[in-house]
């Protein structure tokens, strides 16, 4: 998939007690091909895989739609609504990225600046004296693919 500035990844990871005992904390990386697809994802998709992790029927997983809709209607940013999100969803599951590829070529962030450095050690030319530069556009595909290398690093780390 190519990605453009519309593409957007969304990363999170399995804080159940079971998943941290196998060592990989479940990590789970979507690729969208839009924002609305990515907050489609989330109350679908992604409210699925918490209702499997917290045992959650279909009433409970009605009611936590309802409140991901309200905080997102209540939040003024993405980042905002994420994180409210991820409050409710504490020993389930947490996102620990929900953005686009742009920004995660530019945005100056811990999540996106590991995944840059990833990039410029593996793709590019790594300058000591910025580590996490940004990355340019025509180059994005390799940003996703680093996204994938830091992601495969992180959990042999773990």
């Amino acid at each position: 998939m190519s990605r453009s500035t519309d593409s957007w990844a969304i990363v999170h990871i399995d804080d159940s007690y079971n998943a941290s005992v196998l060592g990989n904390r479940g990590t789970k990386l979507h690729w969208c091909n839009s924002r609305e697809q990515a907050i489609e994802f989330i109350y679908d998709e992604y409210l699925t895989i918490l209702a499997d992790t917290g045992g959650m029927d279909g009433a409970l997983v009605h009611a936590a739609k309802r409140r991901f809709k309200v905080l997102q209607q209540q939040t003024y940013s993405d980042a905002e609504w994420i994180e409210n999100v991820n409050e409710l969803t504490v020993d389930l599951r947490h996102i620990i990225w929900f953005g686009s590829i742009a920004e995660m070529a530019e945005l100056n962030n811990d999540f996106a600046c590991a995944v840059r450095e990833v990039y410029w050690e593996e793709f590019g030319e790594y300058d000591e004296d910025d580590p996490s530069a940004y990355v340019p556009e025509e180059e994005w595909l390799e940003l996703s693919e680093a996204l994938v290398e830091y992601l495969s690093r992180a959990i042999v780390s773990k």
